[in-house]
């Protein structure tokens, strides 16, 4: 399997290394933020490849994070996976809009997050020309492995 840079971005301590902790078993690299400017800093550092980014966070909240992304030039372009308990059609609209290709429920499920991570790994990364492009249209329902 190929090793990825994933940046996970949770205030929340307790999701944030277990998530970490699972990233790293599965081979990649896991580098953690706690708020949403700590999260812009390690994206301007580079080389990120895939974003977990919880919607509520302090400083610059997830959607906000992600509008900035949009428009960052970032190489690589990173796969976004918005971490949240929100589900009503506006904040899905909103989510996509602020450029996030997918979806993972709170509390996120480890089997879950392994399926996304390997999905991404098997269909590539977004190109820099398709920046703006969702993956996906809608939401997908949480699969329990």
């Amino acid at each position: 399997m190929e090793k990825l840079k994933v940046l996970i971005a949770e205030d929340d301590a307790v999701s944030r290394r277990l998530m970490e902790a699972s990233v790293t078993n599965w081979g990649h690299e896991a580098v953690c933020a706690d708020d949403g400017e700590q999260a812009r800093a390690l994206l301007q550092a580079g080389g990120i490849q895939i974003c977990i980014i919880d919607w509520e966070m302090p400083r610059m909240n997830g959607i906000e994070l992600c509008q900035w992304m949009r428009f960052a030039h970032l190489t690589p372009q990173p796969y976004i996976i918005m971490l949240t308990c929100r589900r009503e059609q506006e904040h899905v609209h909103a989510a996509y809009a602020a450029g996030v290709h997918d979806f993972i429920s709170k509390p996120f499920n480890r089997d879950e997050l392994r399926l996304r991570i390997s999905q991404v790994i098997e269909e590539g990364l977004p190109s820099p020309n398709s920046r703006h492009a969702r993956r996906y249209v809608t939401s997908r329902p949480t699969v329990t492995l």
